[in-house]
């Protein structure tokens, strides 16, 4: 079961999942619009801008009752949602290659973050 700090954590990665995929989000509707200033471009950046600063909140509030070396590989967890979310959301194609990447990654984080 996970304690409230790795949960805390978790919930970091989740808000810097969003973020990622608003930033490339705003990539898409500048490439669109071609102006910075365009609700879709500078509001969506705003928006990720601010998790940002709250999954930066959400980090140091974590690491008051977690080690920093049983929290940081559940970082790595970004590398799996954030590419998985982007096949789903914008029609990238994930390779055979990205599963095995999953996999091992998952392994990782399960071995190096359990006490």
């Amino acid at each position: 079961m996970l304690d409230r700090g790795r949960l805390i954590i978790l919930a970091c990665v989740a808000v810097m999942t969003i973020g990622q995929i608003l930033f490339k989000l705003v990539a898409t509707n500048y490439n669109k619009t071609e102006s910075l200033f365009d609700w879709g471009v500078l509001g969506v950046l705003i928006i990720a801008g601010v998790l940002y600063i709250t999954s930066t909140g959400l980090w140091v509030w974590a690491l008051r009752t977690v080690e920093i070396s049983r929290a940081y590989p559940y970082f790595a967890l970004g590398f799996v949602f954030v590419p998985l979310l982007g096949a789903w959301m914008f029609g990238e194609i994930l390779s055979l290659r990205y599963g095995l990447g999953v996999i091992l990654i998952i392994a990782g984080v399960v071995l190096t973050s359990t006490s």
